[in-house]
């Protein structure tokens, strides 16, 4: 395997939904009009790799990577000349972790993880919960899971899914989506808290996505510029195959019924976990696509955002 993969950085910048102030950086030299794995034998291996995020700059990427046999773990890459260094496995990621989000000042990654809350242990047969760690003079301190408004630990004889929090995101550093499966509710759904003088307001589910909202819904992002919400969902009638990307426009009243982001995202197996470069130019998913007889392999792929042509999807 290679040790590091070339990925130029160029000039031309190909805008479309980008308000970001983040630097522009071009992680390859041709243009991606269609999905292509992303930093292939680097980032994206013989492995499972999924959900990944950039520092506010654009040139460290942290995202979850599981070895055959192993616990998933969180690795960090960086962008140094024109290269992405061989990942390591990050410095908080201590446990069974996933689901780095970094948030937009580069000060705090939130992720999941089935360590245990301290005096809050699960009773439950698979319990993952949100955790958040600092970063306090160029390293990693003070790590620590989010309280009881968002993490709701398994009680006895609860399964998975119930009760297991991940995927958290923000954009601005104060509105934040996850998705979670309520105790005594039927479908992974997603959620919305707002961080107030250091404290999370009870987390409202986001409805109508769908007809009905018995689907699983999960991994939620925003575009760049805020307009559009995408995220996974499993199993819709009309679908490209059993988890598929799935996109939903800002109105007046919240969000519109959501739109499958179609055949050039979505294929016949899994794709999922969707994800822009800070500065907007590029997006970001998962999919199982090349390993058709082991499902289990999770990619990272990439292709320029304005190949989506979200605009469009919903005119």
């Amino acid at each position: 395997m290679k040790h590091i993969a070339k990925l130029f950085v160029g000039i031309t910048f190909v805008g479309m939904i980008s308000c970001s102030n983040s630097p522009k950086v071009r992680y390859v030299s041709e243009t991606i009009s269609a999905p292509a794995i992303f930093a292939e034998g680097i980032i994206s291996t013989a492995h499972n790799e999924f959900n990944l995020d950039f520092t506010p700059d654009g040139k460290t990427i942290y995202f979850t990577r599981r070895v055959e046999g192993k616990p998933q773990k969180i690795f960090v890459s960086h962008f140094k000349e024109n290269y992405w260094t061989t990942p390591t496995v990050a410095d908080f990621s201590l446990s069974r972790d996933e689901m780095p989000a970094i948030t937009p000042d580069g000060k705090h990654v939130y992720f999941a993880s089935t360590r245990p809350i301290p005096n809050r242990e699960s009773e439950g047969d698979f319990d993952m919960n949100i955790w958040v760690t600092n970063l306090e003079k160029d390293s990693w301190k003070t790590t620590k899971p989010l309280d009881s408004i968002i993490n709701k630990v398994q009680i006895d004889g609860e399964k998975w899914p119930s009760s297991n929090e991940s995927s958290l995101y923000t954009q601005d550093g104060k509105t934040f989506y996850f998705s979670t499966m309520m105790r005594n509710t039927d479908a992974i759904g997603i959620y919305t808290t707002t961080l107030e003088k250091q404290q999370f307001t009870t987390p409202k589910r986001i409805t109508g996505l769908f007809d009905k909202d018995s689907y699983w819904t999960s991994s939620p992002t925003l575009s760049p510029d805020g307009n559009y919400l995408l995220f996974n969902a499993y199993d819709v009638e009309g679908g490209f195959g059993g988890e598929d990307i799935y996109v939903s426009q800002k109105t007046a009243n919240g969000w519109s019924k959501a739109l499958n982001l179609g055949g050039l995202i979505n294929s016949k197996n899994e794709d999922a976990f969707p994800k822009f470069s800070r500065d907007g130019q590029y997006f970001f998913f998962v999919s199982n696509r090349k390993y058709k007889e082991k499902e289990d392999i999770w990619n990272i792929y990439s292709i320029e955002s304005n190949y989506l042509q979200l605009k469009s999807l919903f005119n």
